[in-house]
């Protein structure tokens, strides 16, 4: 704690002092213990406070979830794809593979995007052209669902965010 108490404190003339661990500065004087216990109890309880801040803020700063092998040989697949074919995904989809493939960390917010980009694409899933072996593989939508990390992921965001709910 960075608080104690005294008593006899030349701080203060009579009672209890509490006194600050790092300087000796008196930070109150109280005529009775119970009250010195009081401001002392205060005191913790903003630094904790204080301390929690502190920790979130940093937390969040470094807070971020690598891509996995998988997705990044998936998301390096749709790069070569869409170059070579001319098609398939957006700018955001492009810009997803480039942080997946440099195995950025990726956002709780983007995470949570990548889930809800893999649910409302997963009918491309049905189409002409999505599996190997069909006429136009890879199609268009084939291509975007590899720049996001394809299956791979969808299993690892959908993963993510599970655990964050529970």
């Amino acid at each position: 704690m960075p608080w104690h108490i005294e008593t006899n404190s030349p701080g203060c003339a009579s009672g209890y002092a509490v006194v600050k661990d790092s300087n000796g500065e008196v930070e109150g004087c109280h005529r009775t213990r119970r009250e010195a216990l009081a401001q002392l109890a205060a005191l913790n309880i903003a630094e904790s406070e204080r301390s929690i801040v502190v920790v979130d803020l940093v937390e969040e700063r470094q807070e971020g979830y690598t891509p996995n092998d998988a997705m990044v040989a998936e998301a390096r697949r749709g790069l070569e794809w869409r170059r070579t074919f001319n098609r398939g995904g957006t700018e955001v989809g492009v810009a997803r593979a480039r942080d997946i493939v440099n195995r950025s960390n990726l956002s709780r917010d983007t995470v949570a995007r990548m889930v809800s980009y893999f649910a409302r694409h997963e009918v491309d899933k049905q189409g002409e052209g999505f599996s190997r072996g069909e006429p136009g593989y890879p199609s268009a939508g084939r291509i975007a669902w590899a720049l996001w990390g394809g299956d791979a992921g969808k299993a690892w965001a959908e993963g993510i965010i599970r655990e964050l709910e529970s």
